[in-house]
């Protein structure tokens, strides 16, 4: 299987990108493409910029250049909305995605509601849940599965968080993985997102002291994945 590993930030994906070995790499509109080897495997990386708008380009962007790609995993940082459940540098797998701040409550739509679609949350990939959990298992990271909310802001106050938990039980919050879900939910490519918690309770400070060790670890992540598919590919040859 091929994966395709979607971030924001190229804090998000610079330990991949030290550790694999580079084949090519090319601009898809705002977002770049890295063609990537680890342990024979061969992968892509896609950094897409910050927010649903470039996310959701990104993601297009590589499901129509690049049919080669089986699977999309959305890996970085974010929120907890929940410091007990999802501590700072624990992992959270979404298990859905919404859009906390996509609303047409105003023509009588629920919120978040995705028109057209005629759905609110979209649901991760099973499968790829099960081989993330069993990698973060295996590598020592504490990881559970819970609903993400994204939106086109960072949100650090408690009450507009209240709210995001009120309103679609996320248990993370970030700014692209619901775009990106979107995006493959319409191309028909599995995806999920894995998202080192970053901060929990002070949210502005524990940003700052906790993003890089995140990063770290979501690579750390997606590298013992791929490891993991080189071992599986051995013993089958």
């Amino acid at each position: 299987m091929t994966y395709c590993f979607l971030s924001a930030m190229a804090a998000e994906v610079e330990p991949i990108l030290k550790a694999a070995t580079l084949i090519g790499e090319e601009h898809l509109g705002f977002a770049r493409l890295y063609h990537l080897d680890y342990q024979g495997i061969p992968f892509y990386v896609c950094l897409s910029g910050v927010g649903k708008v470039l996310a959701g380009s990104a993601a297009t962007a590589c499901c129509l250049a690049h049919k080669d790609i089986d699977a999309f995993i959305n890996i970085g940082i974010g929120g907890s909305l929940d410091a007990i459940k999802a501590p700072c540098l624990s992992a959270v797998i979404g298990k859905d995605f919404a859009q906390h701040d996509l609303d047409t409550t105003a023509v009588g739509d629920p919120l978040g509601y995705l028109s057209g679609l005629d759905i609110i949350k979209i649901d991760a990939d099973s499968a790829l849940n099960e081989k993330i959990s069993g990698v973060c298992k295996e590598i020592g990271i504490p990881c559970c599965e819970g609903s993400m909310a994204s939106g086109d802001r960072f949100i650090a106050d408690e009450a507009d968080m209240a709210k995001v938990v009120k309103n679609f039980g996320a248990l993370l919050i970030d700014m692209e993985a619901s775009a990106y879900a979107e995006v493959c939910y319409l191309y028909h490519k599995p995806f999920t997102a894995l998202r080192i918690v970053s901060d929990a309770v002070d949210h502005e400070k524990e940003y700052v002291q906790n993003k890089k060790a995140a990063c770290e670890k979501a690579c750390l992540v997606a590298l013992a994945l791929l490891s993991s598919s080189s071992h599986a590919h051995a013993n089958r040859i």
